[in-house]
């Protein structure tokens, strides 16, 4: 391994004879050039640590001094350099203690030829390389694991969590065992779902790993999200895990959908307004020209059916048109708004109803949010809709609705929750379609009308609901950086 080197050795020993010694059984070695120096003292030997030796010989009576504080000293310099200790008494007490410092190996003067201290000055330097490159290793992986964006664990094969990473920390608030704590996590209490835990059981059980399971993972304050997770098994009985948050993917794959089904309607929608207003201008001029060329007998008996054609041209065209500017991206009159001031805003439009339902208001605003350009009027008209919707949704004297504004990721986010109903999940996919409605008088366009007043800011919307406890619509919007 390190035939043809020359590797150069600090020798330090108060005795010139030892030193001698050494040098002229490192000379005999013939497939490695030693080249050896030597220093008599502590003090002589510190200012010569800054020097490139490959190896270090210390001496452990140093006159006044003891080899092991230059021991010390070189580990300063050096954490893995290889020393070794030469000692004249064969004693567990110093072989510990210098273990103990880092030192990898000592010999017993006068008890070793020249080929048991090549052989043992070659595995003190293989092992310092090893430990580098352990070491080495280590800092890659530290950093890799604390600076990872998505959240990383280690834990044992029992599922307890060892050890976290700060993304980890952050999500789902839990911190890695701590020894002098009694109070212990166990990755399995994440999986809400029982056919994951057995999942998991069944991999400590085969000793297996597990990539890419998609599951539902519990966060902070019983939140789920939707993760991928991928379980190696890095040693024995310790596995590291993996998570990635698929949340966002799903957020952004949800959001490209709506803006695609959005301009789906909105191409529809002009193309029926085109199919259907040409003919329904020829019946209502039909009608007018009747109304002029029938006798007065028979207007008397049937007026009133020219009137039905008149009312209900002028209803299917009303809908009509109502469908083009709930469909069409509208023209903006964008200023800088506080997000916080237009929802207190929209909301006193509406406090006429919240009190007479007895609903609970929770505003849980970030008080230094920044302004955002946006139509305030538009914005208000789209939080009038979302608010009017979850007051409907919500139980008498027992209603609570939450409004909470926040920057997060460079976006302005606002979350409007309410404790209602509920929407079914057949009907959540439908909710911003044109004359989609659950309710027995609603024209199925408030919600259409919403999104495209979002949308037209360049913003998203996105809605979560769950049969009997609730419904949020989350609505984010980019801030210029």
């Amino acid at each position: 391994m390190f035939s043809g080197k020359n590797i150069k050795v600090l020798y330090v020993d108060d005795d010139p004879d030892d030193f001698l010694l050494a040098s002229s059984l490192l000379k005999k070695i013939t497939d490695t050039t030693y080249e050896v120096e030597g220093a008599t003292s502590l003090e002589e030997a510190i200012p010569k640590l800054d020097e490139s030796f490959d190896l270090f010989l210390v001496d452990y009576r140093l006159g006044k001094d003891t080899g092991l504080e230059l021991i010390r000293e070189i580990k300063l310099v050096r954490k893995h350099a290889p020393v070794i200790m030469l000692t004249g008494m064969s004693t567990g007490n110093i072989d510990k203690e210098a273990l103990n410092l880092g030192v990898s190996d000592y010999l017993v003067k006068g008890e070793f030829d020249a080929q048991t201290l090549d052989r043992t000055l070659r595995y003190a330097i293989r092992d310092a390389q090893l430990m580098e490159s352990l070491s080495s290793a280590a800092v890659k992986f530290r950093s890799i694991f604390e600076l990872a964006t998505d959240p990383f664990l280690l834990m044992d094969y029992e599922g307890e969590i060892l050890e976290v990473n700060p993304a980890f920390q952050k999500k789902f608030g839990l911190k890695a065992h701590d020894p002098n704590s009694d109070e212990t996590y166990f990755f399995k209490d994440l999986l809400p779902d029982e056919s994951s835990r057995q999942e998991l059981e069944q991999l400590f059980l085969n000793g297996e790993e597990l990539y890419d399971m998609e599951a539902l993972l519990t966060i902070e304050h019983g939140h789920s999200i939707n993760s991928l997770i991928s379980i190696v098994k890095q040693e024995v009985n310790i596995y590291q895990v993996l998570i990635k948050d698929l949340s966002a993917i799903k957020a952004k794959e949800e959001e490209e959908h709506n803006l695609k089904k959005f301009s789906s309607t909105g191409r529809i929608a002009r193309l029926l307004a085109h199919e259907v207003k040409n003919p329904l201008t020829t019946i209502l001029l039909s009608a007018d020209q009747l109304h002029m060329e029938l006798p007065e007998s028979v207007l008397v008996e049937s007026g009133d059916l020219i009137d039905v054609i008149r009312r209900n041209c002028d209803r299917i065209n009303h809908l009509v048109t109502q469908l083009l500017d709930s469909t069409r991206f509208t023209e903006l009159d964008a200023k800088n708004h506080s997000i916080n001031t237009l929802l207190d805003e929209a909301l006193e439009h509406v406090n006429d109803r919240i009190d007479f339902k007895g609903i609970t208001i929770q505003k849980q605003y970030q008080t230094d949010i920044c302004d955002i350009s946006v139509d305030g009027e538009k914005i208000k008209i789209a939080l009038i809709n979302l608010i009017v919707n979850a007051i409907e949704a919500i139980p008498e004297k027992a209603g609570k609705l939450i409004l909470k504004t926040s920057i997060k990721e460079n976006q302005c986010r606002i979350e409007i929750k309410d404790n209602g109903e509920g929407i079914p999940k057949e009907n959540l996919e439908r909710l911003f379609e044109p004359f989609f409605t659950s309710k027995a008088a609603g024209s199925g366009l408030g919600l259409t009308n919403t999104q495209n007043i979002i949308l037209s800011h360049g913003g998203s919307i996105r809605v979560k609901s769950e049969v009997g406890k609730g419904t949020s619509f989350l609505i984010t919007f980019n801030i210029p950086s």
